[in-house]
Formats: structure tokens, sequence, C-alpha cells
């Protein structure tokens, strides 16, 4: 049985920051795994995807890149 964890991670889509009573935040990302279909993605915890740090930096940087094109001068 091969579990999503298994697969190799294609892309991160989307970030969002989880809060809720009690519970320290934590940020989670929509993740698309190689040779799965898009609708087959998933949120998965930051911990969890230890071994992808390099595609969540290239995510982060695309997304302030993208924040500091469409932001107002």
């Amino acid at each position: 049985m091969t579990t999503s964890f298994d697969k190799e991670v294609d892309n991160i889509e989307a970030k969002r920051k989880v809060r809720r009573k009690r519970i320290p935040r934590y940020a989670e990302y929509f993740v698309k795994r190689k040779g799965l279909p898009t609708s087959e993605a998933s949120w998965e915890k930051e911990e969890s995807l230890w071994r992808c740090k390099d595609k969540i930096a290239k995510f982060e940087q695309e997304e302030l890149a993208r924040a500091t094109r469409t932001s107002p001068t």
C-alpha cells in the first residue's frame, strides 16, 4: 500500500495558518504529489514536509514576489 507521504512532492500550491483555541498556531501547505492528479492534493503540516524545505523556500519567495508586484505604491 502506498500513502501520499511515499510520493515525492511535485509542487507547493498554497499556504494557510491554522489557529485553534488551546492549540499553538501552525502552518499548512497545500501539496501536489508527483504522479497524482491535482484532485488528490492535500494540506500537510509544515513539520511533515521536512524533506522538501527547498520547495517551501521557493514557494515563499514566489509568494513574496507576487505580493510586492500587486501591492499599491
